[in-house]
C-alpha cells in the first residue's frame, strides 16, 4: 500500500511540473530582447547598432542584421547590406534583393557599389 501511494505521489508531482512547465511564462531570448529595443532607436541609432551587432558575428547577430534590411529606413537597410556585404554574407543579401526587386533593392546595390 506505501509503495502504491509513493508512486501515485511521484506521479502527480511529476504532472505538476510537467503542467508549470508548459504554462508558465517565457523568457524572451536575448535576440528579441534586442530587436524590441532596436525598434525603440532613432535611425542614425540603428545604423550604429547595426553595425555593433554586425561585428559579433554570431548566429543571433547575424540573423537581426538580416532582418534590418528589411526596416522601413533605407539607410538602416543600407547599413545592414553594406554590413552583410563586409563580413563576407552576401548570400542573405541577395536573396532579400532578389525577393524584394525594385527601386529599393536597385538603391541599395549601385549604393554598395559606390561603397566597394
Amino acid at each position: 500500500m506505501l509503495a502504491v501511494t509513493l508512486v501515485l505521489v511521484v506521479f502527480i508531482v511529476a504532472l505538476a511540473t510537467v503542467g508549470y512547465a508548459l504554462v508558465r511564462p517565457r523568457r524572451k531570448s536575448d535576440a528579441d530582447l534586442l530587436i524590441d529595443e532596436f525598434g525603440n532607436l532613432s535611425n542614425a541609432e540603428r545604423c550604429e547598432f547595426i553595425f555593433a551587432v554586425a561585428t559579433l558575428d554570431d548566429p543571433s547577430s547575424l540573423r537581426l542584421v538580416e532582418r534590418a534590411l528589411d526596416d522601413p529606413c533605407e539607410a538602416v537597410a543600407l547599413a545592414a547590406a553594406h554590413a552583410l556585404t563586409t563580413a563576407g554574407r552576401t548570400a542573405p543579401l541577395e536573396r532579400f534583393l532578389s525577393e524584394h526587386p525594385g527601386g529599393r533593392a536597385e538603391s541599395i546595390t549601385a549604393s554598395l557599389e559606390l561603397l566597394a
